[in-house]
């Protein structure tokens, strides 16, 4: 499959997350605008530093993006009178980035490899599971004051997936471990890092 890359300082897109993304770049306009009438996805790859980012040849990987990314389609929610759009951006995977496919668009296209996912929890991960989701919550109801905005994001929660995900992106302090568990293929091992980290009071609360 082809992707769109959206390089991001810092970010992780987890699957069956949603994350909210303010959109200015002319590169990145034309981007979301081209991904919404092909239906090309976009993935969202973690960098360590703008300054990092340098210009690459078609066939060559992208040095400076981690190779495991989240990726989705992006829904435009708001288009703004300056030209800027507010985008929701729901990721339905993972993949491995390739090689830089053309030069033709502003933006970066590379081949990607889905990564498949193994969500099924065993009965340890599901006691485990219940307890990230009810501090997850408590969470919410005491960072996000708008009750619209409260409701969209409890109602996300629909699964140990959606939990998951959500937890690793808002309430891990680390940028570097929320990139080690979306590389992560097992649901139970990424649940297990979680759990250690709420035992050992490594979350933002």
């Amino acid at each position: 499959m082809k992707v769109s890359v959206f390089p991001l300082v810092n970010v992780c897109l987890f699957p069956g997350t949603t994350k909210p993304l303010n959109i200015f770049e002319p590169r990145y306009l034309q981007m979301v605008r081209d991904s919404v009438a092909t239906g090309q996805p976009v993935a969202l790859g973690f960098i360590e530093n703008i300054e990092n980012v340098k210009p690459h040849k078609v066939g060559e990987k992208l040095s400076y993006v981690r190779e495991v990314a989240g990726f989705g389609n992006p829904t435009i929610v708001q288009e703004r009178l300056n030209g800027t759009l507010l985008v929701f951006m729901h990721a339905t995977g993972k993949v491995r980035l390739g090689e830089l496919t053309s030069s033709d668009t502003p933006y970066l296209v590379v081949e990607a490899e889905e990564i498949p996912e193994d969500d099924e929890l065993d009965s340890k991960s599901i006691q485990y599971v219940k307890v990230l989701n009810q501090i997850l919550a408590r969470w919410i109801q005491n960072h996000i004051p708008d009750p619209e905005q409260r409701k969209f994001f409890l109602d996300s929660l629909t699964g140990p997936r959606e939990i998951v995900g959500a937890f690793a992106s808002y309430l891990i302090r680390d940028y570097d471990l929320q990139q080690m568990i979306l590389e992560m293929s097992d649901i139970n091992d990424k649940v297990q890092v979680l759990y250690r980290l709420v035992e050992s009071n490594e979350i933002i609360t």
